[in-house]
C-alpha cells in the first residue's frame, strides 16, 4: 500500500469534513436545495434569510412548520450548518453574559447588534418608522353604536431593539413602549407585552391580525407594565420578572417566558389567576413532526383555554388534528369578535386522523349548558388524480337535552390539496335538509394567505353544523353552529389585511356582518 496516497486522501477528507462542518446557511445553493425536496418558495426564502444576521435566519428555521420545518432540518443535518464560528459564539455568550460591552476587534457586528437588541422576537437593528390604521364595523340590529363601529390610528418606530407607538383607539390615545437595555426590558402602555398570550389583558374591541415574525404591532391590549430580567444560558434566553395588568388581575404578579417564547406563564397570587401559553414543535426522522399550541387560564370564578395538538408522519402519509376547548362569556369579544355573544360556557373536542387526506375518521363531542351533542364519521375517496380528489363521508349526528335527535350525513365532495394550499367543495344530505359546505386557502409566496370558506343549509336539520372557525391562537378551532347561512373571507399579508364574515339564521331578520381592515406601512430609515 502507498501510504504517501492514502495520507494524503486521509487529509483531503479531513479537510472536507472541516469544510462542511463550518458550512454556512449561504453556501448551500438554490440547486442544492431543490434537490433536497424544497419547493421554490421556501428555497427563496431560505437563499432571502441567509443574508440576513445569523439570529434573524434562525428566528425564521424556529418559525416554520410541518413539512416545511422537517425539510429545513433535514438540510441543516446534511450539510452540517452553523451560524457562528467558535470564536463568535464564545464572545456571544461572555458578553451577554457579564453585561458589558466587548472590546474585541474579532467581534461581530452582528454579534454587537444582537446584545441589544431582541433577536427572539424578530426585531433587528435597522432603524424604521411604522404607520397604518384598522376599521372594524359589526352590523347586527339591536347592538350598541358604540360596540358597532371601532377605529384606530397609529404612528411607531423602532431601532436597535427599542420599539414605541402612539395610536388613537376611538376617541382614546394610548402608548406602548419596549425598551431594553443590557439584560433587563421594559414594556409600558397599551400594546407590547414580553408574553405571546392572546387572551392576556387583550383589549376586547380590537385585534391584530399582522401580528407575525418582525411585526411591530403584536395583539393590542389593555394598560400593561412589565420588568424583566433576560437570562441568557448557552446560547438560550430566557426571561423572568414581573408585571401588574388590572384587566387580567388588580394584583400585581410575575411571568416567566422561555427561549424562543414556547412556553409563558403568569402568576397573580393576590387572587391566585394565572395564564398559561404553549406553543412548541418537535421533528423526528423516524417519528415525524408534532405541535403542540394552547392557552388558557385558570381562575376561582371560571377557567377557560383550548389545547390544539397535530401531528405528521415522516412521509406526510399520517396526520393527526385534535383540539380541546372550553369557551364562555369571558370569551367574547377576545376569541372572536365577529361571533354572537355567548350565553353559557361550551367545551368542545374534536379530533381526525386520516391516511394522506384520503382516507381517516372524526370525532366530535360538546357540551353546552344541558345540551349535548356528539358525532363520529368516516371517509373515503371514489376517485384519485393528481387534479383533484372525490371523496366520500358518512356522519353520525346525535343530540340530547333540547330534541334528543340522531340522524345520518352521507356527502361527496371534491378536494384538492398540494402543500399549504386546498380547495374543498361538496353536498351532505341529511334526513331533514342537507348543506353545502366549501373552503379555499391559497397561499402566495411567503407571507401572503388568502381564504374562502361557506356553509350553506336546506331544510331544517335538527342537529348543528360542524364548521371550522377563524383561527385566531391556532392553526386549527372547529365549532358547532346552526346558522342557515356562512360566508367567511380572510385575506392576509405583511402590510394589509381584510377579514368579512356574514352568517344568517333561518326565519330570523337579524343577519351579522363583521368587516375588519388593518392597513401597516413601513420606512426604513
Amino acid at each position: 500500500m502507498d501510504w504517501q496516497k492514502f495520507g494524503v486522501i486521509l487529509w483531503i477528507l479531513f479537510v472536507q469534513t472541516l469544510v462542511a462542518v463550518e458550512k454556512k446557511p449561504d453556501q448551500v445553493s438554490v440547486p442544492q436545495l431543490l434537490k433536497a425536496g424544497f419547493p421554490p418558495h421556501l428555497a427563496a426564502a431560505w437563499k432571502e434569510k441567509s443574508k440576513q444576521p445569523p439570529e434573524k435566519f434562525l428566528e425564521w428555521k424556529k418559525s416554520l412548520k410541518g413539512k416545511e420545518a422537517a425539510l429545513v432540518s433535514k438540510v441543516w443535518k446534511e450539510q452540517k450548518i452553523t451560524l457562528y464560528d467558535n470564536k463568535q459564539r464564545l464572545a456571544y455568550n461572555k458578553t451577554y453574559r457579564k453585561n458589558e460591552k466587548s472590546t474585541k476587534e474579532e467581534k461581530n457586528q452582528k454579534s454587537k447588534e444582537t446584545q441589544t437588541s431582541k433577536p427572539k422576537e424578530g426585531f433587528d437593528s435597522s432603524d424604521e418608522l411604522f404607520f397604518g390604521l384598522s376599521y372594524q364595523n359589526l352590523d347586527v340590529r339591536y347592538l350598541p353604536r358604540k360596540e358597532k363601529n371601532h377605529s384606530s390610528v397609529f404612528l411607531g418606530g423602532k431601532g436597535k431593539g427599542q420599539i414605541w407607538i402612539l395610536e388613537k383607539r376611538d376617541e382614546e390615545f394610548s402608548y406602548g413602549v419596549n425598551l431594553t437595555y443590557q439584560t433587563f426590558r421594559f414594556t409600558s402602555g397599551n400594546r407590547y407585552k414580553p408574553i405571546p398570550h392572546f387572551y392576556f389583558a387583550k383589549d376586547p374591541n380590537f385585534y391584530s391580525q399582522l401580528e407575525r415574525t418582525g411585526s411591530p404591532l403584536p395583539q393590542p391590549i389593555t394598560y400593561s407594565n412589565f420588568l424583566g430580567y433576560r437570562l441568557l444560558n448557552d446560547a438560550k434566553e430566557y426571561e423572568l420578572g414581573i408585571y401588574h395588568a388590572n384587566a387580567f388581575s388588580y394584583y400585581p404578579g410575575v411571568y416567566f417566558v422561555s427561549p424562543n417564547k414556547s412556553y409563558s406563564g403568569v402568576w397573580s397570587p393576590g387572587d391566585n389567576k394565572s395564564s398559561l401559553y404553549i406553543n412548541d414543535s418537535w421533528n423526528h426522522k423516524e417519528w415525524g413532526s408534532h405541535r403542540i399550541q394552547s392557552e388558557s387560564i385558570f381562575n376561582k370564578k371560571e377557567s377557560v383555554g383550548f389545547v390544539y395538538l397535530k401531528s405528521e408522519s415522516p412521509e406526510s402519509k399520517f396526520f393527526l388534528d385534535a383540539t380541546v376547548y372550553r369557551d364562555s362569556p369571558l370569551l367574547y369579544g377576545i376569541v372572536s369578535p365577529e361571533e354572537v355573544r355567548p350565553q353559557i360556557p361550551q367545551s368542545l373536542g374534536y379530533s381526525k386522523i386520516s391516511f394522506k387526506h384520503w382516507i381517516g375518521s372524526e370525532f366530535l363531542g360538546s357540551k353546552e349548558g344541558h345540551r349535548y351533542e356528539n358525532g363520529r364519521s368516516g371517509f373515503f375517496p371514489c376517485f384519485i388524480s393528481e387534479w383533484g380528489n372525490l371523496i366520500y363521508r358518512y356522519r353520525e349526528y346525535n343530540e340530547s337535552g333540547n330534541y334528543h335527535w340522531n340522524e345520518i350525513g352521507r356527502a361527496v365532495f371534491y378536494e384538492w390539496r398540494k402543500e399549504k394550499a386546498v380547495v374543498t367543495f361538496g353536498f351532505e344530505s341529511r334526513e331533514n335538509g342537507g348543506q353545502w359546505e366549501g373552503k379555499l386557502a391559497m397561499p402566495f409566496g411567503t407571507s401572503n394567505l388568502l381564504e374562502l370558506s361557506g356553509i350553506f343549509r336546506e331544510g331544517q336539520p335538527k342537529t348543528r353544523a360542524w364548521f371550522e372557525n377563524w383561527t385566531y391562537a391556532t392553526d386549527f378551532n372547529i365549532n358547532l353552529t346552526d346558522r342557515q347561512e356562512i360566508i367567511k373571507l380572510k385575506w392576509v399579508s405583511s402590510f394589509i389585511s381584510l377579514n368579512v364574515s356574514y352568517s344568517e339564521k333561518e326565519n330570523d331578520p337579524n343577519p351579522i356582518l363583521f368587516i375588519n381592515f388593518q392597513l401597516l406601512h413601513k420606512i426604513d430609515l
